[in-house]
């Protein structure tokens, strides 16, 4: 035990309260020595400086002028315990033991203290001794258990409660304590059937139950038992609606999302729900990857209550999740060539969106549903003519609001991919003008940085980057580090910074979707300044767009080589696993990719891709589902 840290005044204030009261309610006549106060802070002091053998020497005489002071007997046992004097401290408490009428708590402390000593044995019958003190009393139990858990003995807590309850004969005594416990020696069914217990009185412990559960479900066999568990309930208590959404829980926990599904589809009928439940859980699904999932549940909402409330937002969520379901399988619009590939998701989000406008003109989302077609118009379909249409609409129709600004951001990249820079930073700088602070500044600070980089001013790009390296938490503050890295790194060594300029507008060719010209440039610079500093951003570069027309294995040689001549490099681990992304996602060759992934944690063991690799590997060996 560590001794408390208090202030020389909370010291006096509290001694000062102690033997007031002591003074008053024992010997109102006798004089308090007010030096105790003094020696008690020394004491203190040489607790805290782990000089336990001078506290000892003063807490003693303390203790033995006035042992009916709380304080100096509790500091006292703290310091035979930091030094290990076991028996002293057994003796101190022992007169305690003595001295009170009600010593439970002192009993247990001295099974404790046995127990540190070694003496587990006669430690287990202390602890009996003090049950036996009051064995009708509940807080005598919890007294002995919370004396048990200060040393982890948790099956012997367990059969104290159990006994307790028992002896008591009252089953919903000590429910999460023993849940607890159950937990902390796997025995998750028998932690389960405590909370389901407490569910069952009140439904409104739901999302205790599950913060309680939640860190111990770690493995396939806690789960599998906590699911059979409150599925029994769910079969015992059909209308119990906390079971289910139990039950649901657990299921997505285990990745079960279509029998999740089940689950909250009887809630919604049952609790007459209009769809509800089913909107939430397809949000769920999605967030998991479980897209076909997600899809049933949209389209059941949409289907059996297509004028219930949750209808809009479910209609919506479909779109969002179509998106999210195109980007995970890396689908696109048009191919390297900028041939028209089959309908995709990303078709079908687009339909949603548009039926979404027809059916809710009205609503609050329309706006950001506009914004939307306009982003996949942009950013996926390519059609920058009904990109600068809707996104226009949507400035137009709903000015002064956020989707507005989004939607200017939005009209300045577009400028960009049209060669339109000075139209582009007209927009970034009205934008940041008027919104001065907040995420979509800090990207139009960036997007004014790129602009000034791709045309060589490099002080003024970098000046722009200045403002936004504080909060790396965000993607554009992080991109923001990396170009002031670079520009660090690579300028010169002569004044006119050609080979920088060079590459900053390859860097705009291939922004603009001209990716063989900025192919071709980007080997002219690796041969022109195969040694400038430079070297291992053109190869990473060269990489990129070696994958982003259609030559896959020239892609993942880039990629390795860059980290074989630049093992040093910023982009060296970015390389890697570049390369495995490829060989698993385009190849199909799931084993290449994991040894690649796996040279990361070894080689770049402090790398910022260490979380998303380990996350990767576990997916490519069927750890869990993608």
């Amino acid at each position: 035990m560590y001794p408390m840290k208090i202030s020389s005044r909370t010291v006096g204030y509290v001694l000062g309260i102690v033997f007031g009261a002591f003074c008053c309610s024992v010997a109102p006549a006798q004089e308090v020595d007010s030096s105790q106060v003094g020696r008690f802070q020394l004491a203190e002091s040489f607790m805290r400086a782990a000089q336990y053998q001078r506290a000892i020497s003063l807490l003693e005489g303390l203790y033995d002028d006035s042992p009916e002071t709380h304080v100096f007997y509790e500091r006292l046992r703290e310091a035979y315990e930091s030094v290990k004097r076991y028996d002293a401290a057994i003796a101190l408490v022992d007169k305690k033991i003595n001295q009170e009428t009600s010593p439970t708590i002192y009993v247990a402390d001295k099974a404790r203290l046995q127990f540190l000593k070694g003496d587990e044995a006669t430690a287990r019958l202390t602890w009996q001794s003090a049950i036996n003190t009051d064995p009708s009393s509940s807080s005598v139990y919890l007294l002995v258990y919370r004396s048990l858990m200060q040393v982890r003995l948790f099956d012997f807590s367990i059969e104290i409660l159990e006994k307790g309850r028992e002896y008591l004969g009252n089953n919903s005594l000590f429910q999460t304590d023993l849940a607890q416990l159950y937990n902390l020696t796997s025995q998750h069914d028998k932690a389960t059937i405590e909370y389901l217990d407490l569910l069952s009185v009140n439904q409104n412990q739901l999302n205790y139950v599950r913060s309680q559960m939640g860190p111990f479900l770690t493995t396939p066999e806690s789960l599998e038992k906590s699911i059979t568990v409150v599925q029994a309930g769910v079969a015992t208590e059909p209308l119990n609606r906390s079971y289910r959404e139990f039950l649901a829980w657990l299921l997505v926990e285990d990745d079960q999302f279509r029998p999740a599904l089940d689950v909250y589809r009887a809630i919604d009928r049952l609790e007459r729900e209009e769809g509800k439940m089913l909107f939430a859980f397809a949000g769920v699904a999605s967030d998991g990857g479980a897209y076909d999932v997600a899809l049933e549940a949209y389209d059941e909402v949409l289907r059996r209550y297509p004028l219930g409330p949750a209808a809009p937002d479910a209609l919506r969520g479909l779109g969002l999740m179509q998106e999210k379901w195109a980007e995970t399988l890396g689908e696109a619009v048009f191919d390297e060539r900028g041939q028209r590939l089959p309908r995709n998701h990303f078709d079908e989000a687009l339909d949603t969106y548009q039926r979404f406008l027809i059916d809710y003109p009205q609503h609050p989302m329309f706006p950001d549903v506009l914004r939307r077609i306009g982003l996949l118009h942009q950013d996926v379909f390519y059609d920058y003519t009904s990109a600068y249409t809707v996104l226009t609409e949507v400035i137009g129709r709903y000015p002064q609001t956020i989707v507005a600004d989004q939607a200017a951001y939005d009209l300045g990249r577009l400028a960009v991919m049209e060669n339109r820079l000075e139209d582009a930073r007209l927009e970034f700088s009205r934008l940041l003008t008027r919104l001065r602070t907040g995420d979509l500044a800090d990207l139009s600070r960036y997007e004014l940085a790129m602009l000034h980089f791709y045309k060589g001013e490099f002080d003024t790009a970098q000046g722009f980057t200045e403002a936004m390296q504080e909060n790396t938490s965000t993607d554009v503050a992080n991109d923001a580090i990396s170009m002031k890295v670079m520009l660090i790194e690579n300028r010169g060594p002569d004044s006119l910074d050609v080979p920088l300029k060079s590459f900053s507008r390859t860097k705009l060719l291939s922004r603009q979707r001209q990716w063989d010209t900025a192919l071709h440039q980007l080997d002219d610079l690796l041969a022109a300044f195969g040694s400038h500093p430079l070297a291992d951003d053109i190869s990473f570069d060269r990489a990129e767009l070696l994958a982003k027309t259609a030559e896959p294995e020239k892609a993942i040689a880039a990629y390795l080589e860059l980290s074989l001549f630049f093992p040093g490099s910023f982009l060296a681990d970015r390389s890697l696993f570049g390369a495995a992304t490829i060989q698993y996602k385009v190849l199909g060759d799931n084993t290449a990719a994991i040894a690649t992934f796996e040279r990361i944690l070894k080689e770049y063991p402090g790398s910022l891709l260490i979380t998303a690799t380990r996350e990767q590997i576990r997916r490519l060996r069927g750890d869990e589902l993608l």
